[in-house]
């Protein structure tokens, strides 16, 4: 069985690996497709915060609170990408138990960030 290697071992390994010109010619190499990716994500993250904005503004959330629901949208668009249909429902509800339990979310605009961003409010 073999030992796993200690921080220095790794962290020798991790010298021995950086070369600043292998980095760089590896990112000057993706530089377009990591440019349209990111484009395409901020965007997206930035029409997030757009269609939330206003139900915050409804409620007068402010403040840190209004990064919490932020972060809360934020959460829900990462897991809609990756699970779909009754996995999905599942868990956002999941992550809305979360939110609502450990942070003192209000469930009603909870459910609104819900409907604005996966387009459905699951049955409780």
């Amino acid at each position: 069985m073999p030992i796993p290697p200690g921080g220095q071992g790794r962290f020798a390994k991790w010298l021995a690996k950086f070369d600043p010109a292998t980095i760089s010619a590896r990112f000057t190499q993706v530089k377009e497709v990591a440019s349209a990716r990111a484009q395409s994500g901020l965007i997206t993250f930035a029409t997030l915060e757009e269609l939330v904005g206003p139900i915050l503004d409804k409620y007068g959330v402010s403040g840190t609170d209004r990064a919490k629901y932020q972060g809360f949208a934020k959460r829900l668009l990462k897991m809609a990408v990756r699970n779909k249909a009754e996995s999905g429902v599942a868990v956002a509800q999941g992550i809305k138990a979360d939110y609502v339990t450990r942070l003192k979310a209000d469930p009603a605009i909870c459910d609104e960030i819900i409907q604005v961003v996966l387009g459905y409010v699951a049955p409780y």
